[in-house]
């Protein structure tokens, strides 16, 4: 087989060479042109993000000093409440209320009825004193017991039993209304608290001197406690009026409680004849009590009835000086004392008083004269009588 030679292949036509060439240098002009303008688009693009522009009216100083620090205008200072005074008085505690004045204590009994106070004073005479306070009205009291007088009762056979205890037979009369007498050796009367007694007015008294305060009293309280007319809540009792021309004496004898007590119910008054024999006794005492505590009215009030001539003032006359009676009473002391209220039902209580004492410096005496000032205390209760 004959050996086929090898023929290079001819170079194209030049004239179509140097068209391709012409076509990729264009073509690479297009791409360089293309690149360059993203190039400098990119680099336009981070200048400006780096570089802001700035107006010419207003440096970069100012407007980063805006930006950074805002101004009064445009920040407005934080509230200002809690310290102002307004705050203050919102958060501050409410001053402490001034309590009211308590209303006294009413007990059981209701409202009371007026005491029954005397009037004026024990010597009976015009006094002219001045008041004056030496202690502290923190020691007046405050509250007090008030005593229900709970009334007897009595019945024919008890009356009869009790004129023979006391040697005076006879019949006895009921006169109605819980009322009796009998006449026979003396006279005999009750009603109700009330008993009176009469000895034998025919008997020729015994003369001879008295004996002394101690036994007339013991006499007296034993005649009672023997006859049973009281019981054992009498008192010790005081010597009222000693006769000694007379051969007689008159002993008052009280409860022990309450005490002292300035009217006269309750009360026992035993004359006695100078042998011991009682020849007359006058007796309201009640079958017994019952009690009930009671407000008193304020400290203030009390004193302001001392000053205004309201209480009653009891002072021996023995110890005062003829003519006027002048001077300054410095009370240096309180305490109770009692005294009866009669109700309209015709129910009695004892009532309690509060008690200024002290002396006085009268002009024309010789010594300080001691002096007690009575006025009605309990607050519900109506102005006193007398």
């Amino acid at each position: 087989m004959a050996q086929r030679r090898y023929r290079p292949t001819p170079p194209p036509p030049r004239r179509d060479s140097r068209l391709g060439i012409a076509l990729a240098t264009g073509l690479l002009v297009v791409v360089a042109v293309v690149v360059g303008v993203l190039v400098m688009s990119t680099g336009r693009k981070n200048n400006a993000d780096a570089t802001p522009t700035v107006h010419p009216s207003a440096s970069p100083t100012a407007q980063v000093a805006v930006a950074a620090t805002p101004s009064p205008e445009v920040a407005s200072p934080p509230p200002t409440t809690v310290v102002t005074p307004t705050a203050t008085r919102v958060v501050a505690p409410p001053p402490t209320p001034i309590p009211p004045t308590p209303t006294p204590l009413v007990g059981k009994f209701g409202d009371l009825p007026p005491a029954d106070m005397p009037s004026g004073n024990s010597a009976g005479r015009a006094l002219s004193f001045q008041f004056r306070l030496n202690m502290s009205l923190q020691g007046v009291p405050t509250q007090a017991p008030v005593y229900q007088l709970q009334h007897r009762t009595w019945t024919a056979t008890q009356v009869h039993t009790l004129a023979d205890s006391l040697g005076i037979g006879g019949t006895v009369a009921d006169q109605g209304g819980g009322s009796f007498r009998v006449s026979g050796t003396g006279s005999l009367y009750v009603s109700t608290d009330l008993v009176q007694y009469a000895g034998d007015q025919t008997a020729t008294p015994v003369a001879g001197p008295l004996p002394t305060d101690d036994i007339l009293i013991q006499e007296a309280r034993s005649w009672l406690l023997k006859h049973q007319i009281v019981g054992a809540d009498a008192g010790p009792g005081t010597i009222a009026n000693r006769n000694t021309s007379a051969g007689q004496a008159t002993v008052l004898i009280k409860p022990v409680q309450p005490s002292p007590i300035l009217s006269q119910i309750p009360s026992a008054s035993i004359t006695l004849a100078a042998s011991g024999n009682v020849l007359e006794a006058n007796i309201q005492w009640p079958a017994g009590t019952a009690q009930s505590s009671y407000g008193l009215r304020s400290a203030s009030d009390l004193w302001g009835d001392v000053q205004a001539g309201r209480g009653y003032v009891e002072v021996s006359p023995d110890l005062l000086p003829s003519g006027s009676v002048q001077g300054t009473v410095t009370l240096t002391a309180a305490g109770l004392a009692y005294t009866t209220a009669s109700g309209s039902s015709g129910q009695q209580y004892l009532v309690p008083l509060v008690v200024f004492s002290g002396t006085a410096a009268v002009s024309g005496a010789s010594q300080p004269v001691p002096v007690k000032v009575y006025v009605s205390a309990a607050g519900a209760q109506s102005a006193p009588r007398g």
